[in-house]
């Protein structure tokens, strides 16, 4: 079964599912913003505040690692909204990674749990014709 799923056919049709959902572009522009606007904030408020100063690249960077969980760390946060700008990149990141993956996984695994659960069914329903007939 397990190579139904990775089939190349099968995996092109399920990420062209995946992709043309629109749940599936609400994450990756939610996402995306998160980092944008992560990096921007990051940059307004630490980029002076740094020795040496930070570039913008420097805060997207950071800003990437931490929605991605990767926790690139290669500087600290001074100010207080700095350190409020990076708490709340980590729970979003956490939050958007979670629910990018689940959706990911879904579309992969669904189409192959309907079809196992369609089969218990019907494996189901004639266990109980036989104990009927008996």
């Amino acid at each position: 079964m397990a190579l139904k799923i990775f089939g190349t056919r099968k995996l092109r049709l399920r990420l062209t599912l995946l992709v043309r959902h629109p749940f599936f572009w609400i994450l990756t522009i939610s996402g995306n913003s998160f980092v944008l606007l992560g990096a921007s904030l990051l940059y307004h408020f630490e980029s002076t505040n740094q020795t040496p100063p930070i570039g913008f690249l420097d805060c997207l960077l950071w800003s990437t690692g931490m929605v991605t969980t990767v926790g690139y760390g290669s500087y600290t946060p001074v100010t207080l909204i700095g350190k409020l700008v990076v708490l709340a990149l980590m729970f979003l990141g956490t939050v958007f990674i979670w629910s990018y993956m689940g959706f990911i996984v879904t579309g992969f695994i669904s189409p192959e749990l309907a079809s196992l659960e369609r089969e218990v069914h019907d494996l189901e329903r004639e266990l109980l014709d036989l104990r009927n007939k008996n």
